[in-house]
């Protein structure tokens, strides 16, 4: 009986630690202060399975909220959607395709001197990853 006890005491504050975590990483919508790292115009080379790929990205504030534009090639894209996550800042946009659009997720994680770039189509149909230089 004493170790059902234990074991049960030991599952729930593990289980009570991962809740923790997960509500913790949970996206909040960014403010200019904590992407305040982040604003600016960056470069990100990034490379999938079709090769690489040189994307243009500016980040800055208007009002107080905090709105991007990505472009690749003649295309360029406002995005509204931006949130924190721990440390990474997540754009979400819908990329156009044949006049489809794509749900896209651009993260931007800072790693040591580097800015690390996911890019994810399609809920993982197609990525890309890289790094991020900032002008």
């Amino acid at each position: 009986m004493v170790r059902k006890f234990v074991l049960m005491s030991v599952l729930a504050v593990g289980l009570g630690s991962t809740v923790g975590t997960v509500i913790a990483q949970t996206p909040a919508a960014a403010t200019q202060e904590s992407a305040a790292s982040f604003i600016g115009e960056w470069t990100m080379s990034a490379e999938g399975a079709n090769g690489p790929v040189q994307i243009a990205l500016s980040i800055k504030t208007d009002g107080g909220k905090v709105t991007g534009a990505i472009t690749m090639g003649p295309a360029s894209k406002d995005i509204t959607d931006i949130s924190v996550s721990g440390k990474s800042l997540v754009l979400k946009y819908d990329t156009d395709y044949q006049g489809s659009p794509i749900p896209t997720v651009v993260k931007l994680t800072p790693s040591g001197e580097k800015v690390a770039v996911e890019i994810d189509f399609q809920s993982g149909a197609y990525t890309m990853s890289g790094t991020a230089t900032k002008k």
